[in-house]
């Protein structure tokens, strides 16, 4: 992360790598303008507070059509977990206009809309693995990357991404740790190595409000995970592992660990977290994304 931009964002340099873990949404006309929206969470907002409802309104204003729709969510992703659950409904929801409408956007509008939302909104338009620049949403894509396997350890508390950065802003003047992003991007593209974790400058600042972060990388290292970080803004916690049913056993092993409250005290882990194994697509998978039903 660098400093603050004129327009309030920070120019930063991350990786973007999509995991197989989503919500769902279904998007259908109904007989009267407006848009009604619901969710099967209660800290979820219901109204033009959800991003998805916003985008599902911008894109219908771009291709001229009376927004008279109704969007279910059913909540898979972590909420306020730094994973892009919201900003990955934005964008699906704007590909399901279109597809109900039966009108495509041009790229440009589509990406300008996604763009305007949020800065990760045009990443999950196509979700592939991509280096990100600028806001967050200048992407370049990552080539080689292979299907990886990981465990996320979701914390049972939000955290504030405005806030985050805020706090990581007023760290700036001090001695910084070096990028990690081009340690990770060799000549061959993604590079997973055992000499050091990615960096998160978000991280320092999170981590200090909740030591629940640092904890629960400790606990993944200690049941060897290959790397191990915080997700974007935080507060939930990743960790590579060589192979699917390593990480699948991992994240039940955790979960006991979370379940029983001794042992969840002798981690440092909350009770309330959840550990989930995960997947992620490699770069030469085929249409990988969205899969958007019409009927």
């Amino acid at each position: 992360m660098q400093r603050r931009r004129s327009d309030g964002y920070h120019d930063i340099d991350t990786i973007f790598i999509p995991l197989v873990l989503f919500d769902r949404l279904e998007v259908t006309l109904r007989d009267r303008p407006g848009i009604e929206i619901r969710v099967d969470r209660d800290d979820v907002p219901q109204d033009e507070g959800n991003l998805a409802c916003r985008a599902a309104r911008e894109a219908a204003d771009a291709l001229g059509a009376e927004a008279a729709l109704r969007i279910e969510i059913q909540k898979q992703i972590p909420v306020a977990a730094g994973l892009g659950g919201g900003s990955s409904d934005a964008a699906a929801a704007i590909l399901a206009v279109e597809a109900l409408y039966e009108q495509p956007l041009e790229p440009s509008r589509r990406w300008a809309i996604a763009a305007q939302l949020g800065a990760d909104v045009p990443f999950f338009l196509h979700p592939r693995p991509a280096r990100g620049l600028g806001r967050g949403d200048q992407l370049e894509d990552l080539p080689d990357l292979p299907e990886l396997h990981w465990v996320l350890v979701s914390l049972p508390f939000a955290v504030s991404t405005p806030e985050a950065y805020r706090a990581a802003s007023a760290e700036l003047t001090l001695p910084r740790h070096a990028s990690s992003i081009a340690a990770l991007l060799g000549p061959d593209g993604f590079v997973v190595s055992r000499s050091g974790d990615p960096h998160n400058d978000l991280e320092g600042a999170v981590a200090r409000w909740h030591p629940e972060i640092s904890a629960a990388r400790q606990a993944l290292r200690q049941l060897g995970a290959q790397i191990t970080g915080m997700s974007g803004s935080g507060p939930t916690v990743y960790a590579l592992f060589p192979d699917r049913l390593i990480a699948e056993q991992t994240a039940e092993q955790l979960m006991g660990s979370i379940e029983s409250l001794s042992s969840a005290e002798s981690r440092g882990l909350p009770v309330g977290a959840r550990a989930i194994a995960v997947s992620s697509p490699g770069s030469d998978t085929l249409n990988w994304g969205w899969g958007v039903a019409k009927r």
